[in-house]
């Protein structure tokens, strides 16, 4: 069982051996197992991040009552709990509010992220984000500033960005120049849309990962919204989604053996537990772990529900298990696409016939298909040749998509749709929002 009572191991200690790992492996099952929702119970999760620019286009630095501080503390009367940089001292910088339906917190370059509550409806994810825009613009309104949603930062050059006042940001800073090398442009420029799903039990959560790992590709083309990289035109397709597979291969792109017969929770908490993770908190310290997993970073007997959360938390891969799965493919897109996203999403994983079908139609993929489509896709976008792996071109895969999702919204929820509406254009024209506004 879980507990909440931590302890690390010592550098002295002896190294880990397969009944340490074992415990730990239980703990993390024990986890997972603890996430499955009952039937109707389901909800969907949802993230969008902005950058905040002024009037020349340039990201607003974090430090100053002129900076995202400053925003922040403009915006604190209206939610209910602050998040300090250092929770002892009332006095130091914002990093995030917190209220009922809606949660701001920042990414490591200043991206702001918005978290609605759990929700079924969209209508109810629609209404949070507008009264959260609202109150958002009408601060960057009076200070000159624009949040734009955008895959990747417009005009500043990352290399002028600072980081957040966090430990373990600069750790994972230093960690990334041995990985990648655009570790500094992930941490600093990139902006996402994440949409998380429940699952009702271990075999459900896994058919939902596998499908989201083969779907990913032409998720990333369809919410495309990367059109500068450094200041320059991007040339090619999916330009966030390139940085992030130049990171960190440890713990990018899809999880290893995902598509293996018989993977299962085990074998995804003996690759959170033994991958590198980077830093860990030890007495209440942040410290570097280098190439250590996490097995050999905690007491694999006593890990605590937040040592857990930490674990999963350092694992970077598009399709992420946590108690929920997690799909993080998506640029940070306009909100009317975002909640189109949702959407197709909900009708996708939700409809028990659409997720059964295409269960079935991924059966063939490994751990280079993946991998072999977004190579494809970046460098030709809709004139990829990935038939072999969908059945048809770009296009026709996408529509599929969208017609397969519009008969499980019917079921599910019929006025929700209408949606989806916004994609068809994107498609029929064979385009993405970054080569629209290119």
């Amino acid at each position: 069982m879980l507990t909440h009572n931590p302890t690390h191991k010592t550098e002295d200690e002896p190294a880990l051996n397969a009944i340490d790992l074992a415990s730990g492996i239980t703990a993390l099952k024990e986890y997972f197992t603890a996430g499955a929702k009952t039937c109707g119970n389901s909800r969907i999760g949802f993230e969008l991040e902005q950058i905040i620019v002024d009037v020349d286009n340039r990201t607003v630095p974090f430090t100053g009552s002129k900076g995202i501080t400053g925003i922040l503390e403009r915006l604190s009367p209206l939610y209910a709990k602050e998040i300090r940089a250092d929770k002892t001292n009332p006095s130091s910088p914002l990093l995030g509010l917190v209220r009922k339906d809606a949660t701001i917190t920042l990414e490591p370059g200043s991206q702001f992220e918005f978290s609605s509550m759990p929700f079924w409806k969209l209508q109810d994810l629609s209404d949070a984000w507008k009264q959260y825009q609202d109150e958002l613009l009408t601060v960057t309104q009076q200070m000159g500033y624009r949040p734009l949603t955008i895959g990747y930062q417009p005009h500043t050059m990352v290399s002028d960005i600072t980081l957040l006042p966090k430990e373990r940001y600069n750790m994972m800073d230093q960690h990334f120049k041995g990985t990648g090398k655009h570790g500094i442009n992930m941490m600093r420029g990139t902006a996402s849309t994440q949409v998380t799903i429940d699952y009702n039990n271990e075999a459900d959560a896994i058919i939902k990962m596998r499908v989201a790992a083969a779907l990913t590709p032409l998720f990333s083309l369809l919410t495309d919204n990367s059109p500068t990289f450094e200041g320059a035109p991007v040339r090619d397709y999916l330009k966030r989604t390139a940085i992030w597979n130049d990171v960190d291969p440890a713990r990018s792109m899809i999880p290893p053996g995902l598509f293996r017969t018989g993977y299962d929770f085990a074998a995804y908490a003996q690759t959170a537990l033994t991958a590198p993770i980077i830093l860990f908190d030890k007495d209440g310290k942040v410290s570097y772990a280098g190439q250590k997993g996490a097995a050999d970073c905690y007491d694999m007997n006593h890990l605590a529900y937040s040592d857990i959360e930490h674990i999963l938390s350092m694992l970077f891969f598009d399709v992420r298990l946590r108690n929920y799965v997690e799909i993080r493919c998506a640029d940070s897109i306009p909100f009317p696409y975002a909640l189109a996203y949702v959407a197709l999403i909900k009708g996708l994983f939700y409809d028990e016939r659409n997720l059964t079908e295409l269960n079935e139609r991924f059966v063939h993929f490994n751990e280079e298909s993946v991998p072999t489509i977004k190579c494809a896709l970046i460098r030709d976008g809709y004139e990829a040749s990935v038939g072999d792996y969908y059945e048809g071109s770009v296009q026709l895969a996408l529509q599929d998509l969208l017609y397969r999702a519009r008969r499980g919204l019917q079921r599910l929820s019929p006025e929700e749709e209408a949606y989806l509406d916004v994609f068809e254009p994107l498609i029929a024209a064979k385009t993405t929002l970054a080569k629209g506004s290119s």
